[in-house]
């Protein structure tokens, strides 16, 4: 017997626009690293980019994104990496946290951003592990109210850079310490300090840890690359630049591709398949991406979507 490859219809579903559910990496950690929100965070909302395509994440209240522990996205101190984000506030206190992975009791360690006063722009800390002791501090650029601001720190292992909208906006570190404990245990949170405090107003976007410090070349390259009307574009920067987490906080996708004889589903969120499209019919497939569609020659027809 001849076994003919079955014709596959790919169906992407966009999923609910709010409540709890993931954030989606597409960094090389993968599923693994999905952030979970909490407390109602508005999903869905309008993006970072200027693609087609590209949502955001809307962040208010104690509402917040966290992200399990991993020791790649806490590198040893001496070692270098990169933070990336956009981020849209609409209002403010001083004590806005949009990214972080601070551990905020006892001896402080980690790291964590503040948007201050619009005048002020963006600040990053680090901790040097004695009580509250800052190791670093510096502060630059502007934190514009509704508007789009990128925001970019780069650590070399014992200095840091802050970049905002491409540029560099300060290397001034303005406590004397200069130190920096890593933290070994604190989730890597989006909206808040990963308990809820200092919650951040405004939406949050393409967020992204790299084992690297990029150039400033490069992080004015990413800066203008958001401009771009090319789907995909940014993203395809961000992975080329060995991100291990990248939030998107779009929502679910999934799309098929030939794999010489083979279809293979690259997906986000869970994975569900049908063999006649009734609403009833939608088997959830306990499958990793990417997903090797296996010949069924039963079914004349496969259909598959992403959802939350």
């Amino acid at each position: 017997m001849t076994l003919h490859r079955l014709p596959i219809l790919l169906i992407v579903l966009t999923g609910i626009a709010s409540g709890q559910s993931n954030s989606y990496n597409t960094g090389s950690l993968g599923a693994a690293a999905d952030g979970q929100h909490r407390n109602g965070v508005l999903l869905d909302q309008p993006g970072s980019l200027a693609a087609f395509g590209d949502f955001s994440a809307t962040y208010s209240g104690s509402s917040h994104s966290v992200v399990p522990f991993f020791t790649e996205v806490n590198p040893p101190a001496s070692s270098p990496f990169t933070i990336e984000f956009w981020a849209y506030p609409t209002n403010s206190d001083g004590d806005d946290a949009p990214v972080n992975n601070r551990i905020g009791s006892g001896d402080r360690a980690g790291w964590v951003f503040f948007q201050r006063a619009p005048g002020s722009g963006w600040n990053f800390r680090m901790y040097d592990g004695v009580g509250s002791n800052l190791g670093w501090d510096i502060t630059g650029g502007t934190s514009t109210l509704n508007a789009w601001s990128h925001v970019v720190v780069t650590w070399s292992g014992s200095a840091a850079r802050l970049y905002v909208n491409g540029t560099l906006a300060s290397a001034t570190n303005n406590v004397p310490s200069g130190g920096y404990r890593v933290n070994n245990v604190n989730q890597f949170s989006i909206g808040a300090l990963a308990d809820g405090a200092s919650p951040f107003t405004g939406s949050v976007d393409e967020i992204a840890f790299y084992p690297t410090a990029l150039t400033p070349a490069r992080i004015l390259e990413h800066f203008q690359t958001a401009s771009s009307t090319t789907p995909g574009a940014y993203q395809a920067m961000v992975l080329a630049d060995g991100a291990l987490l990248h939030f998107q906080q779009n929502p679910p996708f999934a799309k098929i591709a030939k794999q010489g004889a083979n279809q293979v589903i690259t997906f986000t969120g869970i994975l569900t398949r049908s063999s006649t499209l009734a609403e009833e019919s939608w088997e959830d497939l306990d499958v990793a991406s990417p997903y090797l569609v296996p010949i069924t020659p039963a079914e004349p027809k496969l259909f598959f979507r992403a959802r939350r």
